[in-house]
């Protein structure tokens, strides 16, 4: 492989590091639009094979020209979800396959969303390319647990309900934090949250939905409903499905702090003027909020992103949560990040060694659940993030996964 990983945060540094780290990659370019950002990043990783570029992800005909120009086959979309579109375009345009981690939210703002990528299925085809969206950790992993629910643990999938949990304390902060993109985050939480019931789409109210959730290790945490992808693809690809949703654990700072922006239009993408300048509010936000990577070493507590699935086996109601926790402390010691960064940038580099190997084929614009889960699902415990199944009626843990192959090497 030789693979562009285009913006270096706190998810994109995960991803480059690990794909550094990979013998299949032949050669690997950071680029981020600030100057001096990744090729900061390429010297800490100090491999001769490691290049860095400044580069602008909003610019289709400055992308398409790098992507050329470094022989790229594969191109991580680690920036803003803004600009999914022009990326998947300027791969188009330079023969590229594609991966990113997330999409636009709900509200009709003119930020590419999911439907418009899809909308991308039949170029990406004729060029016989891959677009896979959304492999992260949600969505991503937690569409290939559907997958993996569907394939080995019920005969018919009725709702597919992502939670997704996290206790950490941080040092030095009280208050509003994000753990990943802030800018998303406020994107995600406080637009409408789609969900499926009764055969159809419907959009939940923003920060809505309040419900306690019983989290493995974490205990019981509230999660509200937040717009995700999941909610969307699930019902694409499992045919018969009666619910989705996904829901996000905030404690009451965040949900109040959210519920400010929301109400105040600070969380808004669209410039007013302040004097004699011009402004996003959300960009005044983000601004004023410690970039999540700064983060890590700080956090003390765990993560959890899991997949409620529910539905028939051998006619009889069974339901399952499959999920990975995650200890922000361990994580800092053994990978130098805090444990969100981790969970959703390793996803996408064990994706891309699939589709290099092949065990991941298909061309077009694809999501996570479309694939085989097996081969994912031994990576994942191969790079040492173990999954677990919670059967939810005995509430019995079981770390023996359900197949006799023989696991794959790393």
């Amino acid at each position: 492989m030789k693979v562009l990983v285009l913006g270096c945060g706190a998810v994109g540094t995960v991803s480059a590091r690990k794909f550094a780290e990979l013998g299949s990659v032949e050669q690997l370019v950071i680029a981020d639009a600030v100057p001096g950002r990744a090729q900061a990043l390429a010297q800490q990783i100090g491999k001769p094979h490691v290049h860095a570029l400044t580069l602008d992800a909003g610019n289709r005909d400055t992308l398409a020209r790098a992507i050329r120009g470094t022989g790229s086959t594969l191109l991580l979309n680690a920036a803003l979800p803004a600009t999914n579109l022009v990326v998947m375009r300027a791969c188009l345009d330079a023969g590229c396959d594609y991966i990113d981690m997330a999409s636009g939210g709900a509200e009709n703002d003119g930020i590419p969303k999911l439907t418009d990528q899809f909308a991308l299925h039949e170029e990406f085809k004729a060029a016989g390319r891959l677009a896979l969206l959304g492999m992260g950790a949600d969505p991503g992993t937690s569409n290939v647990y559907a997958a993996y629910a569907a394939k080995h643990l019920l005969d018919e999938v009725t709702e597919l309900r992502v939670r997704d949990g996290d206790n950490a304390v941080c040092e030095g902060h009280t208050g509003f934090l994000a753990y990943f993109s802030p800018w998303v985050f406020i994107d995600e939480t406080t637009c409408g949250a789609i969900s499926w019931h009764d055969g159809a789409y419907h959009l939940e109210p923003a920060l809505s939905g309040r419900e306690v959730f019983n989290f493995p290790e974490l205990g019981n945490l509230t999660v509200y409903h937040v717009d995700h992808e999941e909610s969307r693809t699930f019902p694409m690809f499992f045919p018969g499905l009666k619910g989705a949703d996904f829901k996000l654990c905030m404690d009451d700072t965040t949900w109040r702090t959210l519920k400010v922006l929301k109400e105040l239009g600070l969380n808004g993408k669209d410039k007013v003027r302040v004097g004699n300048v011009e402004v996003a509010p959300r960009d005044v936000v983000v601004s004023l909020l410690p970039e999540p990577s700064t983060l890590a070493g700080k956090l003390h507590g765990k993560t959890c992103v899991g997949t409620l699935c529910r539905g028939l086996r051998d006619g009889q109601e069974r339901a399952y949560y499959i999920y990975n926790v995650t200890d922000h402390q361990e994580c800092w010691t053994t990978y130098g990040v805090q444990a969100t960064a981790y969970q959703t940038g390793l996803p996408p580099v064990l994706a891309a060694q699939l589709i290099a190997s092949g065990e991941w084929r298909g061309t077009g614009v694809l999501s996570p659940e479309q694939f085989d889960p097996d081969p994912f699902m031994r990576l994942l415990d191969a790079s040492g993030m173990t999954w677990h199944i919670r059967d939810e009626q005995t509430g019995a843990i079981d770390p023996a996964y359900i197949w006799v192959e023989e696991p794959m090497a790393a």
